[in-house]
């Protein structure tokens, strides 16, 4: 195997595998300390702590799979408005506000990761760092799925593909197609 390949491996554990087995844990460690809780009248002391984990690691892994599939939430009005060069620009100079701000991240997110260390939890006395430690790879993987976003964005500003025949004014898309049959 190939360095790539591990390399892509590795993303897909962390991304998808990771975080699905975060969350079948917390939902099956939250129904059991219900379970406990309401009907034994035994609350579990290490229950909260697990779905915490599993909650921080699900949303912050989760979302860089859904950076990297493209189905996060975009709000594209201002971009879909402008000709495609014009919502590149406006598109590229918010993506390199992202990779700017991110990039302030880094070192004090890696520092405050190191400095949790010491600390352990309340129940599993495990270091803090273990819990924090998604965070950094969330910092570095948005980071190179941004700067892909930039990559491409330059490339419509060098090159903008031509105004489809379905985008012309002469013919409207399918979304104003169903606009107008609400209207009548």
């Amino acid at each position: 195997m190939k360095l790539k390949d591990i390399l892509l491996k590795a993303r897909d554990v962390a991304e998808i595998y990771i975080p699905c087995g975060a969350f079948i844990v917390m939902f099956i460690v939250f129904v059991a300390q219900v379970i406990s809780r309401y009907v034994f009248n035994f609350p579990l002391t290490w229950a909260y702590e697990i779905t915490v984990w599993g909650f921080a690691w699900t949303v912050i892994l989760g979302a860089c799979y859904a950076m990297r599939a493209r189905s996060h939430v975009t709000f594209t009005m201002i971009y879909d408005a402008l000709p495609p060069k014009a919502g590149a620009v406006f598109c590229l100079l918010g993506n390199i506000l992202i990779v700017v701000a991110l990039a302030i991240l880094i070192i004090p997110s890696f520092n405050y990761i190191k400095f949790m260390y010491f600390q352990k939890t309340s129940v599993f006395r495990i270091p803090l760092t273990l819990v924090f430690a998604p965070f950094a790879y969330f910092l570095c993987s948005i980071i190179g799925y941004t700067i892909s976003d930039i990559i491409s964005e330059i490339k419509t500003i060098k090159n903008p593909s031509p105004v489809s025949p379905s985008d012309s004014p002469e013919n409207p898309s399918a979304a104003e197609n169903a606009e107008e049959e609400v209207r009548s």
